[in-house]
């Protein structure tokens, strides 16, 4: 089963990252609370929240959501149980509509050519349909927004390794680090691009990314230094399409942030992160009409703030 920690400004956000990096719903995690959020004194010994997500056994989750469903069908007769309209005593006893010799022919409201073509209101409860059981539940909804994007689809190919210098690097690093994996290469427009295959991406990726980050810094340098006569050429690492979920990831905290900052026009600033992701955030703001961005701080804890343009 999956587990990991992850941390946010808050345990809402802390728990939300690592549903994103997950790639699974709330439904099917044990939140455990590691550390609550504090502002510190004048942003002074200020901590992020801490929680640790752990997968629950498929059939835990199965039988989370069969309780739910059956709460959802124990509240159906009850709402369906009101009485239709027309059935009380002050209709029974009223006198109809149409009593008269002109009407005299004429059937009980809602029954006439003009109401029988299409369902009558109450069948709706009768067959125990409701206005919510049409509309996509909470639930699924947040199932939808946690479902992680597809993989970036790269022409990879470990021909194209072979006769990578960048990668054959790579796979002597991996192999000098016991780590069973094949390297695969990509040549793009944005650079190089470079896949790892193995069965302990885990290790591979590290906490937040850490340990791919740092494979990919040192295959970059040794890479640019070997060619320093060369144009610089971005090197990016990624496995199991790590990058490309974190990336989403960062653009909805983007977006997310970005909307708070709007509504309160006061400045946000972020948790630390690499200058890979820093990117990202810069790059999912630059156009937007209402908030700017930049990076403050020194490494390793230079961070993104996002503020309202003036």
């Amino acid at each position: 089963m999956k587990s990991g920690e992850f941390s946010g400004h808050s345990i809402d956000e802390a728990v939300f990252h690592g549903l994103q990096e997950m790639g699974l719903s709330i439904d099917e995690v044990i939140i455990h609370t590691l550390q609550n959020e504090s502002k510190g004194l004048f942003g002074i010994g200020a901590k992020m929240a801490m929680v640790r997500l752990t997968q629950r056994e498929p059939e835990e989750v199965e039988a989370i959501i069969a309780g739910r469903e059956s709460e959802k069908r124990q509240e159906r007769p009850q709402r369906g149980d009101r009485p239709q309209r027309g059935d009380g005593p002050q209709h029974r006893d009223r006198p109809q509509r149409g009593d008269g010799p002109q009407h005299s022919d004429r059937l009980q409201r809602g029954d006439g050519p003009q109401h029988g073509d299409g369902p009558q209101r109450g069948d709706r409860q009768r067959t125990g349909l409701r206005e919510d059981d049409r509309r996509p539940s909470h639930d699924s909804k947040r199932r939808e927004q946690c479902t992680p994007p597809p993989e970036e689809q790269y022409d990879y190919s470990l021909e194209a390794a072979n006769d990578n210098e960048a990668a054959q690097f790579l796979a002597g690093l991996l192999t000098r680090m016991r780590i069973d994996a094949t390297v695969l290469a990509a040549d793009t427009e944005d650079g190089l691009r470079l896949r790892i295959d193995s069965t302990k991406k885990g290790l591979l990726i590290g906490r937040r990314g850490e340990t791919l980050d740092a494979l990919q810094y040192i295959t970059s340098l040794c890479y640019n230094h070997a060619h320093k006569q060369e144009k610089y050429r971005r090197v990016t690492i990624d496995t199991e399409g790590y990058r490309s979920k974190r990336e989403e990831t960062l653009r909805r905290l983007a977006r997310q942030q970005a909307s708070r900052v709007k509504t309160s026009g006061r400045a946000v600033s972020l948790e630390p992160m690499n200058p890979y992701e820093r990117r990202v955030l810069h790059a999912s703001l630059q156009d937007h009409p209402y908030v700017t961005t930049r990076s403050e701080g020194e490494e390793p804890n230079r961070h993104v703030v996002i503020l309202p343009k003036r």
